[in-house]
């Protein structure tokens, strides 16, 4: 026992004394001229009085009053963070960061630890020295880089142009995404990030952009094979008796498809929307960004109903939908709002009455009557795309959009030319959900829709209208690095010379241009971005080789990927219930042919006829009915239901490391139980040697109990719940077969909303904090006025930083440091490292959910789901 105190103390002696070395390097600097920079480092001592992190801590920075120091980066040393949490120890006791700077005279550094200590310091001029200490700066700065981009709250558009641009401009190279055993967790770029331009996918077009000009030399190509895409069989008999809308008949087939039904269903989204502020993901945690795209669609739709129109518009519109030909609301989509008449010429004279209003508002806006199809149509437009409004009516059907092509689309389904009304797919889906149905929303989605996004013509300009939106954003940081460095740069050309922008940068194989006029950029054929036209109005008519094989490689992707889509219905039904309502949401996929589904068919068994009666006590419940994983045994090939249950009770959690975590051994952490039926099947993996036969608990596996009822087999942490649950479990028949059921209580009472609303307040705080880290970051990396930080923040993120703890962003004052940008939310303890969580903050969720019942099933042809939501009214406009 003594040996074993002893070898305590002296190891804890040896970490405090590794810790302690620290401080000897204090205020220590090492700075050296050269070309293009030199490079210095310095370790200072941490004057913190409370809890630090210096790598998530932007007071942690260095500076110089002449703006020569540029791109800090503070090292990172793991080893001696782990020592910290061992000894329980909540700051470092130094801290080095590294900088460039400008010149070769002395200057005075400021080091920010977070409190300011100021030194003069002389660069030296040793040429093998600077090159040393320059890859150490890079190989920090780069893995700061690689950090931000595995997990970013926020794109982090400055540091990813930072790195990208340094590392072309000094000849360095940017790391490789995480490997090994992190990179399982580590999202992975799929083909859904090209075609639907991810912030992930812009990052990456970005480091595209800066580290070489688009490629365009060479002879243009005609355009690359489509992609082979299997169309479903004509209609047969059974399916042209199918009910449908008449709507659908005008639609054309490659839309996508919302239809509300009638127009109090429209007005009840549409102020939904906007009681959630334009985004229904606030429902769950609120956003950390307004993008304001609803409002900028009605802007140049020109569609704004008043308190007439709402009382008025039953009696006169019949139903209502949106459709659009893609999904690119926030670069400029060809999307349009279709409307159904019961009475023509008052509809015709309100919608008129809007473009009117429209043409008061923009002086520039003006009215033209354009030839599309054979049909006189009515556009309204200004030269810069705020208003882009096409109006057509065609029978008993008035349709306004922003796309011209769409406009001759639907003129022509009018007509009988694929229409969606007529489409195999759409008529399958009806046939599931029939158009009797009581729905507030139907949503659709053909194959045709995805065909069209994924042809050669759309995919490419798809790309090359994101890459000229880059381009926008990237000329913005260039001009601002150049400001940081004290270069007179602020055109296209002015920053290539200077070696800011890459040689080419801008140029672009369409013929098209970027064009700057009163410090606003747009592109010379499509807009300015947000605006642009719609990508079915750009012709594409050929390719460089560089974009054909993009397209090849994307092509041979998405067949590995997913093959082909499916048709897809969504449909959504509102029933009222005393306090507020349920919505119950129906989704039909089919038919299943040549879809890729991954491992979902061999993992699911076949649907069954009956599942786990309701436990009494669980707060969730989980079954679903899996073939057996173990390819051999006495259980290979039988499927087994595999269930699970949470109890109610308050988990132990702890704020460690600026993270909620858990406060105690995983056996403590959660209350719950998981077993199976008939079989073990699954669970055979976790039983250890000993298989319960009894309904006594024994010891398992991993401090687990385990006991058996006829032929159900109950595993848990507590004996307890065992003995209290096993009792209980019974299979009843269900009305539908299914392979999966999930019901979620009301959490309004329940102990365990108190760990959701934590988790929930450090996701929301990680949120507000990564908008502060924009903005403190474009002062400490490029020198901008931090008055003028969150304006050019917002600029670079195309919206208004909204606070999704509630709160404002503002300029607060460190004591003995620079002035940081935080929220008015954020509690000063948990600023600049969470350390407690609060207990008046409520996640949005917890607000207005009272309960959640799904099932689904899957076979070779179909999948449905069936999910039903209990909201309080607070949800509801």
């Amino acid at each position: 026992m003594r040996l074993i105190q002893f070898a305590r103390v002296g190891s804890a002696a040896l970490c405090w004394l590794l810790l302690i070395s620290d401080v000897a390097y204090a205020l220590d600097v090492e700075v050296y001229a050269g070309q293009p920079f030199g490079v210095g480092r310095v370790t200072a001592t941490v004057a913190s009085a409370g809890p630090a992190a210096p790598l998530e801590d932007e007071r942690f920075t260095v500076a110089s009053p002449d703006g020569r120091v540029l791109y800090p980066v503070i090292k990172e040393e793991p080893a001696r963070r782990l020592l910290r949490r061992l000894l329980d120890i909540d700051a470092p006791r130094s801290v080095t960061i590294y900088f460039l700077f400008r010149g070769d005279q002395p200057f005075e550094l400021e080091t920010f630890a977070p409190t300011e200590q100021r030194i003069r310091v002389a660069p030296q001029t040793n040429p093998q020295a600077h090159q040393v200490l320059l890859d150490q700066w890079w190989q920090q700065y780069a893995n700061r880089w690689k950090s931000l981009r595995a997990t970013p709250q926020f794109p982090p558009v400055v540091e990813n142009f930072l790195a990208a641009n340094l590392s072309r401009r000094l000849g360095k190279t940017l790391p490789e995404p995480t490997g090994g055993f992190l990179a399982g967790l580590t999202p992975k770029k799929t083909v859904w990030d090209e075609l639907f331009n991810s912030e992930s996918h812009q990052l990456t077009l970005d480091q595209q952009l800066l580290a070489a000009p688009l490629a365009g030399a060479g002879q243009p190509m005609p355009l690359p094979a489509p992609l082979p895409w299997f169309n479903l069989p004509e209609p047969d008999a059974d399916l042209k008796g199918v009910g449908i809308e008449p709507m659908a008949l005008h639609v054309p087939v490659e839309c996508f498809y919302l239809r509300f039904g009638n127009f109090t269903n429209y007005l009840w989204f549409r102020d939904l929307s906007k009681k959630w502020q334009g985004d229904l993901g606030n429902m769950l945690l609120r956003r950390g960004i307004d993008r304001a795209s609803t409002q900028r669609l009605e802007q140049q739709l020109s569609l704004r109903e008043n308190a007439l129109a709402k009382i008025l518009g039953p009696q006169v519109i019949a139903d209502v939908a949106m459709i659009g030909l893609d999904p690119y609301m926030p670069q400029g989509a060809a999307v349009g709002i279709l409307f159904q008449a019961k009475a023509n010429p008052l509809l015709a004279n309100d919608l008129m009455t809007q473009r009117r209003q429209a043409l008061k508002n923009y002086p520039d806006a003006a009215e033209s009557t354009v030839k599309i199809a054979e049909r006189d149509v009515s556009l309204v437009a200004t030269p810069g795309g705020e208003v882009r409004s096409y109006y057509v009516q065609d029978g008993d059907f008035h349709l306004v959009t922003t796309s011209e092509r769409l406009v001759q689309r639907f003129l022509l389904a009018g007509q009988g030319e694929g229409s969606l009304g007529a489409s195999a797919g759409f008529l399958g889906v009806r046939k599931q959900m029939p158009v009797s149905r009581d729905d507030a929303i139907f949503a659709y989605i053909s194959p045709e829709f995805f065909k069209s996004l994924t042809s050669p013509a759309i995919w490419i300009e798809s790309q090359r209208r994101a890459r000229s939106a880059r381009e926008v954003k990237l000329l913005e940081l260039a001009q601002l690095e150049a400001k940081a460095e004290g270069v007179e740069a602020t055109t296209v050309e002015q920053l290539i010379a200077a070696g800011l922008l890459p040689a080419g940068f801008g140029q672009r194989s369409d013929g098209s241009q970027l064009v700057v006029l009163d410090r606003t950029a747009s592109d010379s054929l499509r807009g300015r971005p947000g605006l642009f036209r719609p990508a079915a109005e750009v012709e594409v008519t050929s390719v460089t080789a560089v974009e054909a094989a993009a397209y090849r490689d994307f092509a041979e992707r998405f067949g590995q990927e997913i093959a082909q889509l499916p048709p897809i219905g969504v449909a959504i039904e509102r029933r009222p219930t005393t306090g507020g309502e349920t919505l119950v949401a129906e989704v039909w996929a089919t038919p299943l042919s040549d879809v890729k589904l991954g491992r979902l068919p061999t993992t699911f068994g076949p649907p069954s006829g009956e599942r786990l009666a309701p436990v009494v006590g669980n707060v969730v419940s989980a079954e679903a009915v899996l073939d057996s994983p173990l390819p051999f045994g006495a259980n290979a090939g039988e499927p087994n239901h595999l269930f699970l249950g949470v109890r109610d009770f308050r988990t132990p959690l702890v704020v460690d490391n600026g993270s909620i975590g858990a406060g105690a051994a995983p056996a403590e952490l959660v209350r719950m139980y998981v077993g199976a039926w008939p079989k073990p099947g699954l669970l055979t993996l976790f039983t250890g040697e000993a298989l319960a036969q009894g309904e006594q608990p024994i010891p398992g596996a991993q401090s687990t109990w385990q006991a058996k009822r006829d032929d159900f087999l109950l595993i848990s942490f507590k004996p307890d719940l065992v003995r209290e649950v096993l009792p209980q479990l019974r299979m009843v028949p269900v009305e539908h077969p299914g392979q999966l059921w999930i019901d979620v209580a009301d959490l309004t009472d329940k102990q365990l909303a108190a760990a959701v609303n934590a988790f929930g307040y450090m996701r929301a705080r990680e949120t507000s904090v990564a908008a502060s880290r924009l903005m403190n970051t474009l002062a400490n990396q490029l020198n901008v006025p931090r008055s003028e930080c969150q304006a050019i923040a917002e600029t670079l993120m195309d919206g208004k930083f909204v606070c999704p703890l509630g709160g404002k962003y503002e300029l607060v004052d460190v004591t003995g440091g620079e002035p940081m940008w935080t929220s008015s939310a954020i509690r000063p303890q948990n600023r600049f490292m969470l350390t407690a969580a609060p207990d008046d903050f409520q996640l949005p969720l917890l607000t207005w959910f009272r309960g959640l019942r799904a099932e689904a099933r899957l076979d070779r042809d179909a999948l449905n789901a069936h999910v039903e939501i209990d909201m309080a009214a607070s949800a509801m406009p």
